[in-house]
């Protein structure tokens, strides 16, 4: 993907929304920033995980974006290995 943006005020430079939905970048996201040979690349650096309780509920935050159906995945896979584990300890 490539797209030209203008560099603002004080240096600032917006990020397209096309570019971070495609990178999962969020208000607060980190972008390391490297020069390599007369240009700049800018790597998103993933949030630490933690939990917090929100209205009585585990609330995950932070952590490496999450796509559509990735907590869905992570739950069936959990279970699955849970189911796993029990059928192996009862043989």
């Amino acid at each position: 993907m490539s797209i030209t943006i203008t560099v603002g005020k004080a240096g600032r430079l917006v990020v397209p929304k096309a570019i971070r939905d495609n990178l999962g970048l969020r208000e607060g996201s980190r972008l390391r920033l490297e020069v390599l040979g007369g240009k700049f690349e800018a790597v998103p650096e993933t949030d630490g995980v933690r939990i917090v309780m929100k209205n009585g509920f585990p609330v995950i935050r932070g952590g490496p974006p999450l796509r559509e159906g990735d907590i869905t995945k992570s739950i069936k896979e959990d279970r699955e290995a849970r189911a796993e584990s029990l059928v192996r300890k009862s043989k």
